[in-house]
């Protein structure tokens, strides 16, 4: 089963990776770990989980919101979150990390880690296929 998505383009690219779900806000700056790739926030539930070449989901940032240390090649494959943040945006383009925000309708209830999500910014949607799904 598989389902589209609109929002909003903020950074163009197209890519196909699994999904990562952040099921609490994330906390970006200094609680990122840019050579691993994790998040080093404690009592976090991703917190050591590897998200490089995954599709990190998320509601919003939390706090300076700049995920600013994903430069060093340990980053997401795409970024797919609810709510826009000018430190993240400007992370993102810095990064070049495909992302899309600010949706018509709200993917995070349907995707779940594991699910397939293929990011088209370049056309502002994504199509979630959930995993086990042919």
């Amino acid at each position: 089963m598989s389902k589209r998505f609109y929002g909003r383009c903020e950074y163009p690219g197209q890519v196909t990776a699994e999904a990562i779900v952040a099921p609490k806000y994330l906390q970006g700056f200094t609680n990122v770990d840019p050579f691993s790739g994790y998040t080093t926030e404690r009592n976090h539930p991703l917190c050591r989980v590897p998200y490089t070449g995954k599709v990190l989901v998320f509601y919003s940032p939390r706090g300076s919101g700049g995920f600013l240390m994903y430069g060093f090649g340990a980053k997401p494959a795409a970024f797919v979150h609810t709510k826009s943040s000018p430190l993240t945006v400007g992370a993102i383009v810095q990064a070049r990390i495909p992302s899309i925000s600010d949706f018509e309708e709200d993917p995070l209830p349907f995707i779940e880690s594991g699910d397939t999500v293929f990011v088209n910014a370049d056309e502002g949607y994504i199509e979630v296929t959930k995993k086990g799904s042919a």
